[in-house]
């Protein structure tokens, strides 16, 4: 799906019943992410030296690989992480989480739901739902460009300070490797009922409304696209989509030196096969975070850049591309180390420098594998 038919989306051109749903009901996808294929992404990688690094690790050809890799380090400018982060929080796979860390981990997403508003968003009818609609406000801005995966990154640690701060939550934040379900998510051990609800297969293009799970029952009402519809929670896998959020896949976006086709592979690839194999409401751009399990998802993202990131050192310090997509026939603002990223108003803005790096000062955070 193209630019153009997202803001479609967004404009409210999207039919949805302003009756709650009842749980159980079956719900209708809206595929708003657009996708590339697995074979699509490997024929763009075809020239990149990275690529031809992971190609020859693969063939266990170590010397094209060594003489690839030493080509790429003599470019790299080298630079000395900043102080500041000494004992960085690790962030834990879900099925490395003790139990009992797992149930506080949902318990704090629903404290978050039972809070009241703020008032910063007229829509959202609790805390969390302001979240979501920060997300709604921001999605123009921060898809289809190089804003995509800072952004995300910080809006994922907004989520997780405000569990901590504002819901007692103390456990290490998870994440949740895709790539060990894919095919399969239901499987993975989060769909359950003592944490995030089911995922059954979607019938007929269509989801069903979650009524187990820490969120059984839930209305939404921010999105689709720019409305705000009283709907409920649904999912509904579709196996062929999960199914391409694989290590293949992971790894060919990763092996791309540079950040704006490694960006574009993660956020058409692995990014939008999770949403679109998951919704109906996490396929829905604006209003995904609507679904807890966005935040899970996007945790796996920001790894998978993150692992980019750790290939080389001066990925924790440059960045390049658009800040937000190009309209009108204008050219897009660039996206630098000064541009500001914003959840407006739930946490202070900061600047992409602040965030580049996870095992810097600000965010102070990396990953258990």
């Amino acid at each position: 799906m193209k630019f153009s038919a997202v803001v479609q989306i967004l404009s409210g051109a999207v039919a949805v019943s302003a009756a709650a749903v009842k749980p159980g009901e079956r719900v209708p996808f809206i595929d708003s992410f657009e996708t590339i294929t697995l074979q699509e992404a490997q024929e763009k990688a075809a020239d990149d030296p990275g690529f031809r690094v992971m190609k020859a690790m693969l063939a266990h050809d170590e010397a094209e690989a060594n003489e690839t890799v030493s080509g790429l380090i003599g470019r790299a400018e080298v630079e000395d992480r900043g102080p500041g982060c000494t004992n960085p929080a690790i962030r834990v796979e879900w099925r490395n989480m003790r139990p009992a860390d797992r149930r506080s981990f949902v318990t704090a997403i629903r404290c978050l739901m039972d809070k009241p508003t703020t008032g910063i968003a007229p829509p959202a009818r609790n805390r969390y739902e302001e979240l979501v609609w920060v997300h709604q406000q921001m999605t123009a801005n921060v898809h289809m460009a190089g804003s995509f995966l800072p952004w995300h990154r910080y809006y994922v640690h907004t989520f997780s300070r405000l569990l901590r701060n504002e819901c007692g939550y103390s456990a290490p934040f998870p994440w949740w490797d895709e790539t060990r379900d894919a095919g399969n998510f239901a499987a993975s051990g989060l769909f359950t009922g003592e944490y995030f609800g089911s995922l059954p297969q979607a019938v007929n293009g269509q989801g069903t409304c979650i009524n187990n799970g820490a969120f059984a029952g839930k209305l939404l009402h921010i999105g689709p696209g720019s409305s705000n519809v009283e709907r409920c929670l649904s999912r509904g896998e579709r196996r062929d989509l999960t199914a391409q959020v694989n290590s293949n896949f992971v790894n060919t976006c990763n092996s791309r030196t540079a950040y704006a086709d490694m960006r574009e592979c993660n956020e058409f690839g692995p990014h939008a096969y999770g949403h679109n194999g998951i919704g109906p409401v996490m396929s829905e751009v604006a209003g995904s975070p609507g679904d807890p399990i966005f935040f899970m998802h996007h945790a796996f993202i920001d790894r998978m850049w993150k692992v980019w990131q750790n290939q080389a050192q001066w990925r924790w310090t440059t960045i390049s591309g658009c800040a937000a997509p190009g309209r009108n026939g204008q050219p897009c603002p660039p996206l630098t180390l000064d541009t500001v990223l914003t959840t407006r108003g739930i946490k202070p803005d900061v600047r992409v420098r602040d965030i580049l790096d996870t095992e810097a000062a600000f965010l102070c955070y990396k990953y258990d594998y």
